[in-house]
C-alpha cells in the first residue's frame, strides 16, 4: 500500500498546504529563524524542523524535532530530535534510505533527463548509525551518493503551480510519511 501526498503554496509567502488525497492533512509555516513549523491537522500535533542537524547547519539536512506546546515562540533549539535527514540519508525502522537517490534498474540517462526524485531503500548499507558516515570526508560523500537502493517512492513538481510538489511513498514509510513530504518540499522544491 502507498500514500501519497501533495504539497502546494500557501497563500502567504513561505507557507505550505500539504495534501492527502481531497484533505488537507498539515500545513507548513516559517517559524523563527531559519526553521519551519509543520502542523498536522489530523491530530494538532506539532513540529520544529530545522536544518540544524546534530548541532551543525547541513545542506540538504532536516531535523524534526517536538515542538513545546503552550508556548508564545517556538524555536529550532526546543524539543529532541525525532527524525533525521543528513545530507540526504535517513534511518527507519533499522534501514538507511535516501532522498534524491538514483535507483536499481534505472540507467544514469533516465535517472539525470527525469523530474522525478526517487527515494530508496540501501539495502546492505554498510553503516549501522548515521553518526557513523563521516560526511565531511570527501570521498566517502561521493561513494554514497553513488551507492544505488530499491525504488520506495519519489517525489516531482516545484510545489508553485496548481499540480503542486508531489510525493509517493510505499507503506514502508507511511508513519514517516507527513516529514518526509514536508522535507522534500523544503529541500528541492519551495526555491
Amino acid at each position: 500500500m502507498s500514500s501519497e501526498y501533495v504539497i502546494k503554496k500557501g497563500p502567504k509567502e513561505q507557507e505550505a498546504k500539504i495534501f492527502s488525497g481531497k484533505e488537507e492533512v498539515g500545513k507548513i509555516k516559517k517559524g523563527e529563524g531559519l526553521s519551519f513549523r509543520l502542523i498536522s491537522h489530523k491530530d494538532g500535533l506539532e513540529w520544529v524542523l530545522t536544518n540544524k542537524v546534530h548541532g551543525e547547519r547541513r545542506p540538504f539536512s532536516f531535523a524534526v524535532k517536538n515542538a513545546k506546546q503552550n508556548t508564545l515562540c517556538i524555536t529550532e533549539h526546543q524539543g529532541e530530535e525525532i527524525f533525521v535527514v543528513r545530507d540526504q540519508l535517513f534511518k527507519h525502522n533499522g534501514k538507511f534510505y535516501m532522498l534524491a537517490n538514483h535507483p536499481e534498474g534505472k540507467s544514469w540517462t533516465e535517472h539525470v533527463n527525469s523530474s522525478i526524485k526517487y527515494i530508496s531503500r540501501l539495502d546492505n548499507f554498510p553503516y549501522h548509525d548515521l553518526s557513523e558516515v563521516d560526511h565531511e570526508h570527501y570521498t566517502l560523500r561521493h561513494k554514497i551518493k553513488r551507492f544505488r537502493g530499491i525504488a520506495v517512492g519519489e517525489a516531482s513538481g516545484l510545489g508553485i503551480e496548481d499540480r503542486g510538489h508531489r510525493v509517493r511513498l510505499d507503506g514502508e514509510l507511511d508513519d514517516v510519511g507527513l516529514f518526509i513530504a514536508a522535507i522534500s518540499y523544503l529541500l528541492y522544491a519551495s526555491g
